[in-house]
């Protein structure tokens, strides 16, 4: 059962979403209505974990926070219950790798942003490893999916939102574990990645044309 902050805050950011930034949802029916998935997309702005939770509030989706916000009392109580896993961006953690695997395998959906960490021009950079590593260990479908028009909004060299920007987001068809793992491969993880990364450069607005 979602816990009450969980369902308040995505009550919020999906009013946010629509009618701050005017924004649009594509592709909802893409997403699986039940069994595990990973959702992957890029990432430009601060706002892009809250809208992709909160378009998909009924499917509890869990996601990455760095290891300092779970620091205090209130921080740990306070994202615990947004369904973040604390994760340290220092080096390997094997706790936050575990504890993915084990929601996926418990049937639960995860968010994950193949780059690593927010786009410093804008622009959709090269997928990590770790995307793949999680795919190919869990064997579950990918959604793959790309926001627009986040980092107009606020990217990480802003202080302020920018409200008279829109956002847009498109969910792709899920990817199959055929589609994406090459047990043969000697970089089976990272070429698992960039299949990944690729399908969500294919995505696209309708009737508009983005690079």
């Amino acid at each position: 059962m979602l816990h009450p902050v969980y369902q308040i805050m995505c009550y919020l950011f999906k009013a946010g979403f629509y009618e701050l930034f005017d924004g649009s949802a594509y592709g909802l029916e893409n997403i699986p209505k039940r069994g595990a998935f990973l959702l992957a997309c890029n990432h430009f702005s601060y706002f892009d974990p809250p809208f992709l939770g909160a378009l998909l509030w009924k499917r509890e989706v869990f996601s990455f926070a760095k290891k300092s916000l779970f620091g205090s009392r209130v921080g740990k109580w306070l994202f615990t219950h947004l369904n973040s896993i604390s994760v340290d961006r220092d080096g390997v953690d094997i706790s936050a790798i575990r504890s993915v695997l084990e929601l996926l395998q418990n049937g639960k959906a995860v968010m994950i942003f193949p780059e690593g960490t927010r786009s410093v021009d804008g622009k959709l950079h090269k997928a990590h490893a770790g995307v793949g590593l999680f795919a190919c260990k869990s064997g579950v479908p990918v959604v793959p999916c790309r926001i627009f028009g986040t980092y107009e909004i606020m990217n990480r060299f802003s202080h302020f939102p920018n409200f008279n920007e829109k956002a847009d987001i498109i969910f792709g068809k899920p990817l199959q574990v055929s589609e994406y793992d090459n047990k043969n491969s000697a970089s089976r993880y990272q070429d698992a990645a960039d299949v990944i990364m690729n399908r969500i450069k294919t995505l696209r607005l309708p009737k508009q044309n983005y690079l």
